[in-house]
């Protein structure tokens, strides 16, 4: 853990657990109503700026991650550290198109978010054993669809085991 580490402006989150809290508490607002944009973009978000928590508490002076120069080009230590968190849970980039997609209001031809169509209204039924409708992540470079709730579920055991280790 980085001493002095203190976040000023995030109100009473405190630390990279606590972040982790607000995603749960996220996730639950999403549970509830799964087709609200408004929690799933906040889920990805959360999700995705766990990368910079987790940086900043635990990993800003690691060696590995230390900001540096491939000719003229600039590579940040935090960008390193996402990569090499890319690698262990490939949900997280995902959670990054949809973060960085949402924020710069990003038109990207290869990915893109949609309500699926579902042959069951998501009300009367448990959306996770009967096709209702859902948001879904299609690639238009291989036609894959890619459901979000299994991969923000994913990012959130990720984080889970993750933290519980550099918190133990």
């Amino acid at each position: 853990m980085i001493e002095n580490f203190n976040p000023n402006n995030s109100f009473e989150i405190k630390n990279s657990k606590d972040f982790f809290e607000k995603l749960r508490d996220e996730y639950n607002d999403f549970d509830r109503a799964h087709l609200n944009p408004r929690h799933a973009i906040n889920c990805a978000i959360t999700s995705w700026h766990l990368t910079d928590w987790t940086y900043q508490e635990f990993f800003k002076t690691d060696s590995k991650f230390q900001d540096s120069k491939e000719g003229k080009k600039k590579i940040s230590g935090l960008s390193k550290y996402q990569e090499h968190l890319k690698t262990q849970c490939l949900a997280l980039e995902y959670m990054r198109m949809i973060t960085n997609g949402s924020k710069h209001c990003k038109i990207n031809k290869e990915d893109q978010t949609v309500v699926s169509s579902g042959d069951f209204s998501p009300y009367d039924y448990d959306r996770n054993d009967y096709n209702v409708p859902r948001f879904i992540i299609v690639n238009d470079v291989n036609s894959e669809e890619l459901d979000f709730e299994s991969l923000l579920l994913k990012t959130i055991d990720f984080w889970k085991i993750f933290l519980d280790d550099l918190y133990n």
